[in-house]
């Protein structure tokens, strides 16, 4: 069956919510309690049984996250030029570089302070600040621009599962 990249994904975060599930289920009903004198009530947990769908959850999931990053390898995401794996590094990079230059253009070119002897103290900045904001600025659009791109090309490109 061909779905496109962005069906797999959905598809891996279902599984994995399932798995969740499984695990949450078998963590409250693995074991059961009771007083002394009294009989233990039987339940309902089935460790194989529970142990083998985990197992086939966990290979569905790494058979589609194979699949995916096989694509990703192929895949061109353009205007950029760059395949979907790069382009995903690429935007964890660039909002990395975003973090950094919104933190520099939150200063002051320059800043003054009383230091605790009474002593005027004056701080500059060694860049133009609303050199950092512009960047910053244009860092945010063309983050913007991968990110659409990105989606379109999970959107557009199918492989089969």
């Amino acid at each position: 069956m061909k779905v496109c990249h962005a069906e797999v994904m959905k598809l891996i975060k279902e599984l994995e919510r399932q798995k969740a599930t499984l695990l949450d289920e078998e963590r409250d009903g693995c074991r059961v309690s009771y007083k002394e004198g009294e009989e233990p009530m039987a339940g309902e947990y089935d460790y194989a049984g529970t142990r083998k769908a985990v197992r086939a959850l966990d290979e569905r999931i790494r058979t589609l996250r194979a699949t995916l990053a096989k694509a990703n390898c192929t895949v061109t995401v353009e205007p950029f030029t760059v395949t979907l794996g790069e382009a995903l590094v690429m935007l964890a990079q660039l909002r990395s570089e975003c973090e950094v230059l919104e933190m520099l253009a939150g200063f002051r070119q320059r800043s003054r302070r009383i230091t605790m002897n009474g002593v005027l103290e004056y701080t500059d900045c060694l860049f133009d600040v609303r050199q950092a904001a512009e960047d910053a600025a244009a860092i945010r659009k063309k983050i913007a621009e991968l990110q659409v791109a990105i989606d379109r090309a999970n959107l557009n490109n199918f492989v089969e599962i």
